[in-house]
């Protein structure tokens, strides 16, 4: 006789059960989705994601993998488990975390520098003059 837990509904087993039901766990924003759209789409076989290559639709893309892509990626059933299901999806949105630090880091550096050097004077400027040889 089999115990509750060891019960599977449609919905917990991937790639079955209705569309608009997914198990506990599974909904929510895809950060991975979001950040890397066409990247995080093709091992999640969600493959609508593609379109993010799409100049002019990109955005929109991204927008939609950020709120339905976690559920397109549970429904294309590829999963043991939902545990193993939000492992994965956690690792694609710490990779997210990352990249968007980077990203920031690397803006505020350019941003610091680029103001550092319109303060900094030339070489051979002394406050507003020239030096003449």
């Amino acid at each position: 006789m089999l115990d509750d837990a060891n019960m599977k509904t449609p919905a917990d087993t991937p790639g079955r059960g209705t569309p608009d039901r997914v198990p506990e766990g599974v909904a929510g924003w895809s950060w991975g989705g979001f950040v890397f759209s066409w990247i995080w789409a093709i091992p999640n076989r969600t493959w609508w994601g593609l379109l993010g290559l799409v100049p002019g639709i990109g955005l929109v893309v991204r927008v939609m993998l950020g709120l339905k892509g976690r559920q397109a990626a549970w429904r294309n059933g590829r999963w043991d488990s939902v545990a193993h299901f939000r492992r994965v999806q956690r690792r694609w949105s710490m990779a997210a975390g990352v990249a968007v630090a980077l990203v920031a880091i690397a803006v505020a550096a350019t941003v610091t520098l680029s103001a550092h050097d319109k303060r900094a004077p030339r070489s051979g400027e002394h406050a507003g003059e020239q030096l003449e040889l």
